[in-house]
């Protein structure tokens, strides 16, 4: 856990007591310090005790860190990710593909109830503002469901969130909520992405006239965008990269994949480690 100098150790501890000479284990540490202390990091971060530096966090955190890079020390970065979803049209043929949406929606949401970057924050739908109401119902109703990876009551809203939140319900029926805070989920639908970071099982709901139109709120922070039905990817896929989007899956498939796949927009495991040749030619 990037945000737990505990975890790290728990782990190393855990490894020891079962291989204590296994040589992952025996080139590893684990330290903690607070992040920006110069005086720490003005030692460690050189070429002569490391190659690379991985960085994950916020613009002050990774502007932090690049300022040690430099000949034969590289950073690699990982930095915040949103993750979306578009519903199409096909989705309200019958209740139950609606039924189906909602659930597979619900379950990108709540990956790790939604502390993941993989997990949907936002999600347009294809349709009219009463076609949105009618997915905004069924989503809440399925992002309460316990799954292998999310709890049925997850963490209580963050104030921040709760705030936004009781902004935006004075001004229905532009902006209108699904849920309470109290970890069973929220659903905000909204005519615009909201500009608040939806986080603790809240998703963001847009209407759209089109999934074309969809795409155009895709950035270079847009990590995963869910695609329902999948045979949509197809006419999605270029605009969704150009727009810097850097994966597409078919929805409900959000923590599908397999190791050693590109993650954000690059091979992390490739980058990790410095590739020498020995070239007879």
């Amino acid at each position: 856990m990037a945000d737990s100098p505990f975890t790290t150790v728990a782990v190393l501890r855990t490894v020891a007591d079962i291989a204590p000479d296994h040589p992952v284990l025996r080139s590893m540490s684990a330290v903690y310090w607070r992040g920006g202390d110069k005086q720490v990091e003005g030692v460690l971060y050189r070429s002569q005790y490391f190659d690379k530096l991985v960085a994950w966090g916020g613009g002050e955190a990774t502007a932090n860190a690049a300022r040690y890079v430099g000949p034969g020390f590289q950073l690699i970065v990982f930095d915040p990710k949103v993750s979306m979803a578009v519903i199409g049209r096909e989705a309200f043929a019958s209740e139950r593909s609606l039924r189906e949406a909602a659930d597979l929606a619900a379950a990108d949401v709540t990956v790790f109830n939604q502390e993941a970057c993989v997990a949907t924050r936002h999600i347009c739908v294809e349709g009219g503002i009463e076609a949105a109401d009618r997915f905004c119902a069924l989503l809440y109703e399925r992002l309460g469901v316990r799954r292998e990876f999310a709890s049925e009551i997850g963490p209580k809203t963050p104030s921040e969130v709760r705030e936004a939140v009781d902004g935006l319900s004075f001004l229905e029926p532009e902006y209108r909520v699904w849920g309470e805070y109290d970890g069973r989920g929220l659903v905000v639908h909204s005519p615009e992405p909201v500009d608040f970071h939806p986080m603790h099982k809240t998703v963001n709901v847009v209407p759209v006239d089109s999934l074309i139109d969809a795409a155009a709120y895709a950035t270079v922070a847009t990590q995963t965008v869910g695609v329902y039905p999948a045979h949509r990817k197809a006419e999605l896929r270029d605009r969704l990269a150009g727009a810097g989007a850097q994966r597409v899956v078919k929805l409900g498939s959000a923590l599908s994949g397999s190791i050693g796949n590109p993650h954000d927009a690059m091979y992390p495991l490739h980058r990790f480690v410095n590739w020498v040749v020995d070239d007879d030619a």
